[in-house]
């Protein structure tokens, strides 16, 4: 799938974003989502009343949906958790009401302003457009090296972020992020580039979030900061999805900073020892069973391999073992068969 992602400003506007956050999850059940977080240096210093990004998103399209996560981070409890550090206070921008945003005071890091967002989606040309109202935040008195923050996921309608490579033994999953490429931009999409730029990143946190049965095989020693195992209790209360479940998944995190582009690449694998495997083994051997004791037959009864008499006489062992190598061809392809009748049914139904 695309892998290639841009985030682009206005000509004139002096944006940067001072850390961005890209957050891939893949689940047990071949489900995904992928979060995107950005964080800007001096909120109050902020001189428009709003500011607009624009993320190039490869695979987008009309029917998938930008999922705000302020109502998520404006809980103490979330953001201490997703942001590393104790929550010492708060401000509400709207005195306590909870809808247009919230300045979280931490212990040891500078304050955050997390605002809701007001999101659009433009399919054709693939561009999520990101707006953030800062009316509010210019209503209350300063407080200094305040830094502004958004983030908002979207489920992607296929079953993988990564590139899969299933094998005989082994399954790989495959991740190459990049983000801001100049040579990789988009030639489909309409972007005038004399109307925008590439939003300046500063610092790029990139988060692979997948089943803990696979073993990280290929890395980039200079990035990886860590791998561990996932937070079960705070990460279910912080998305509030089901996929996520305890012992099953594992973080894995890299973080670049200091470059006009990013590209993460890693690699993992897990060997593919279970019932496939066996049945496959089965499989094999009663073909070469049957194509072994055929020539005798045929040259018993001196028939051709397609005549009545060589079939009829047969023993009743091979056409049980052609039954049973049938059972195991549709165990590998009914899944797929039902899985494109699903596809078809859906199709027709949203037509």
């Amino acid at each position: 799938m695309g892998n290639n992602y841009f985030i682009f400003t206005e000509k004139q506007s002096k944006i940067e974003l001072e850390r961005f956050h890209i957050c891939t999850w893949e689940f047990k059940n071949n489900s995904a989502l992928i979060e995107f977080g950005g964080e800007i240096k001096n909120a109050f210093d902020l001189n428009q009343e709003e500011i607009i990004l624009k993320f190039y998103i490869p695979w987008i399209s009309n029917n998938h949906v930008i999922n705000d996560l302020y109502d998520k981070l404006k809980e103490s409890e979330n953001s201490r958790f997703i942001f590393n550090d104790s929550v010492s206070g708060h401000v509400f921008l709207d005195g306590g009401q909870k809808r247009n945003g919230v300045i979280q005071k931490f212990e040891t890091r500078n304050p955050l302003c997390i605002i809701p967002i007001e999101s659009s989606l433009n399919h054709s040309e693939k561009i999520v457009t990101v707006k953030i109202n800062l009316r509010n935040l210019k209503k209350l008195n300063k407080i200094d090296d305040t830094s502004l923050y958004f983030r908002f996921y979207i489920e992607p309608k296929i079953n993988f972020l990564s590139t899969r490579k299933t094998g005989i033994s082994r399954s790989t999953i495959i991740y190459d992020l990049k983000l801001n490429e100049r040579r990789n931009l988009p030639e489909e999409a309409d972007i005038d580039l004399e109307e925008l730029r590439l939003c300046r990143i500063n610092s790029c946190f990139a988060f692979n979030i997948l089943p803990n049965s696979y073993d990280l095989t290929f890395f980039d020693t200079s990035t990886l900061r860590n791998i561990r195992t996932l937070e079960f209790d705070s990460f279910k209360k912080y998305l509030g999805d089901n996929r996520v479940k305890k012992d099953e998944l594992v973080v894995v995190f890299n973080k670049k900073k200091g470059q006009d582009s990013y590209a993460f690449f890693s690699i993992f694998s897990k060997e593919r020892i279970g019932p496939g495997q066996f049945a496959l083994a089965v499989l094999v051997n009663l073909v070469c069973a049957i194509l072994l004791l055929i020539p005798t037959i045929r040259e018993k009864y001196h028939a051709s391999f397609f005549s009545k008499e060589l079939w009829q006489n047969l023993p009743f062992e091979v056409y049980l073992s052609i039954f049973i190598g049938l059972l195991i061809v549709g165990y590998f392809t009914w899944p797929r068969i039902v899985s494109t009748f699903i596809s078809l049914r859906s199709t027709k139904t949203k037509k």
